[in-house]
Formats: structure tokens, C-alpha cells, sequence
């Protein structure tokens, strides 16, 4: 059986035809365009899948489901998202819109645990109990699987990992607190902190400042640049903090990380940070969780989103859907 996996995201929308190993037969994407609102995007959402379906030369009668990931807070069980910033979307109806076209069931996620769901299904997680996915990119974000069973937490607001505090009185984050991890160790983060601590960073670039960006930074600090190391080893320092509470708090066997940042030299970044966390971390659980890349990279909230439809018996929410419903083809 074959899945459709749709990951919405601020600038692009990805598609993707997944089978049940996660293995990715097709894939495409388009722009996002948030200002067209979300009747416009939706709209554009269901010719997309017609026009993969097509070029697949796929039946519909063997598409298990239609899988969803969104970049805000999602009700799963009724298919809304209840908030999305970076889209402008506030309790967009999604799902009911989109099996309004498809005749087969349509599950919703926040990409974050999407993400979490593919690595603990088919990805580094496999055969775990309690895994996170985190996300370090131009924000930080944190999907959990504990048990078998995506983490939703009893107020929807589980896995907020780039908003918890890391500096009393720090910078002020987007979500409009200050001292947020997101907001000191995030991709706009490192970029503004580059501006300000390291001395002629355009000259030593030959761009614009206005166009430095994380990958510029790691590669000033790899070939020695002090200012730039010490502003890359301050990243380590406020995601290792990060990582410890995570792990303290919820016992767990893997953290797998991917995003923009992630590709940073392993020894700019993952290495010092498995050893922050060997230090720092409850004795019991420092030696034994492990702290990887993901075997997925970017394309686990896609792979995610499309095998939600096996998360349904393990307890996580999901969206009712109606067999009398008939099937549009745009």
C-alpha cells in the first residue's frame, strides 16, 4: 500500500507517494505563497496530489491515506490547525476540505512530531521507547513518541522545545517572550549574534552583511576565526541546556537531530554536544541515550505525515472520515 505525505511548510509545500518503509517513490514541491490564504493553498494542495496521482499512474483505490504535517498546533482529531504563523492560519478546517476531494482517510500533524513519528517507525528510532526529533533550523522545534505513541500533551502543546527558557532576561523571541533557546541558539539567532561579534563579517565573506547566513558562520569558525568559534560554541552551549532538560524530563533513548544548523561540522557541533550531554545530564541516562543525526534528514516530516494512518491504533489523535464522501478529481 502507498500513502500520499504533504509537508506544508512557510515557503514550500512538499509532496510525496511513500510506501510502507518509508521508501519515497515521487517527489515534488511548490511555493507556499501564505499571503494567498489558506482557501487558495488548500485549493493548491488538492490539484497537486491529482496531478501526482496522475503522473504516477497511481489508483486511488491503492492510496491508503493522505498524511499531513503543519508547521503550528494541530487538532488531530478534528483536522484543524488551531495555529500556524507562519502561514497566518488560525483554526483553518484543512482536512475536512481536503476529504472533501479524496475518498480515503486524511490524518494531520504538526511537522515537528511528524517527524518524530517517521524516525521512530522507519527512520533511527526503530524498535525505541521514548525518542524526540529536534529541529534546528531558522526556529528550533521538538516532536516526542513515548511509548508507541505520538506525544500530544494534555493542553496540545507538547515538544515547544525552542521556547523553553535559556536566559532569564534574553533576547526576545518571535513567540514575543524573551530568554527562549529559539531566540538565542535559532538560525536568525546566529545570524543577528554574527552581525554584532564578528568583526567585519562581510569583508571576511566578501558579501553583503545582510546576506550571511548559519552555513557562513560554521565555516568562519572552522577555519579558526575566534569570534565566530566562540559564537558557535555559545550554540552548543544553550542547545546541550536544551538537550539535558529534554532528556531529564522525559527519560529518553534518542534525540535524532536534523535542520539547516545540523549540517554544521560534527565537530563544531554534534560531537561537543554529545559530550555536553554526557557531562551535564542525569548519571543514570547520560551514558545511555544517543544523541544522532537523523536517518531522515529533511524529508522525515514528509515520510512521517504519510504513515500517520499506523499511528491511529497506538492511541495518537486522528481525524474521523466519512466513506459516503465522494472523490473530486481537479
Amino acid at each position: 500500500m502507498l500513502s500520499i505525505g504533504v509537508d506544508v511548510g512557510g515557503t514550500n509545500i512538499k509532496f510525496g507517494l511513500v510506501d510502507e518503509s518509508g521508501g519515497i517513490l515521487f517527489q515534488k514541491k511548490t511555493r507556499t505563497d501564505p499571503d494567498r490564504g489558506s482557501s487558495a493553498i488548500i485549493g493548491s494542495i488538492v490539484q497537486e496530489i491529482n496531478a501526482m496521482v496522475r503522473q504516477c499512474a497511481v489508483a486511488y483505490r491503492d492510496l491508503k491515506s493522505i498524511g499531513l504535517g503543519v508547521p503550528g498546533t494541530a487538532d488531530s482529531a478534528n483536522g484543524v490547525v488551531i495555529y500556524a504563523p507562519n502561514l497566518f492560519w488560525k483554526h483553518v478546517a484543512i482536512v475536512p476540505a481536503i476529504q472533501a476531494a479524496f475518498h480515503m482517510p486524511v490524518f494531520i500533524a504538526q511537522d515537528t512530531r511528524a517527524a518524530a513519528w517517521a524516525e521512530y517507525v522507519v527512520g533511527a528510532g526503530q524498535g525505541m521507547r521514548g525518542i524526540a526529533a529536534v529541529t534546528l533550523g531558522t526556529g528550533i522545534g521538538c516532536g516526542m513518541v513515548i511509548d508507541g505513541r505520538i506525544f500530544h500533551g494534555a493542553l496540545n502543546t507538547a515538544g515547544e522545545f525552542g521556547h523553553q527558557i535559556v536566559e532569564l532576561n534574553g533576547e526576545l523571541c518571535n513567540c514575543g517572550r524573551r530568554g527562549c533557546l529559539e531566540a538565542h541558539a535559532g538560525g536568525l539567532a546566529i545570524v543577528r549574534e554574527a552581525g554584532k561579534r564578528i568583526s567585519g563579517v562581510g569583508e571576511l565573506l566578501h558579501k553583503d552583511i545582510s546576506s550571511v547566513t548559519v552555513s557562513d558562520v560554521y565555516q568562519l569558525a572552522q577555519q579558526g576565526n575566534a569570534q565566530a568559534r566562540n559564537l558557535t560554541d555559545g550554540v552548543v552551549r544553550y542547545i546541550g541546556i536544551g538537550l539535558v532538560n529534554l532528556i531529564n524530563l522525559n527519560s529518553l533513548e534518542m534525540i535524532a537531530i536534523s535542520g539547516g544548523i545540523s549540517n554544521a561540522p560534527a565537530q563544531l557541533l554534534l560531537d561537543p554536544l554529545i559530550a555536553f550531554v554526557r557531562g551535564r545530564a542525569y548519571e543514570a541516562i547520560s551514558e545511555k541515550v544517543r544523541i544522532c543525526k537523523s536517518k531522515l534528514g529533511e524529508d522525515a516530516p514528509l515520510i512521517g505525515a504519510a504513515l500517520l494512518h499506523r499511528a491511529g491504533d497506538r492511541g495518537a489523535p486522528r481525524c474521523k472520515w466519512r466513506s459516503e464522501e465522494k472523490q473530486t478529481v481537479s
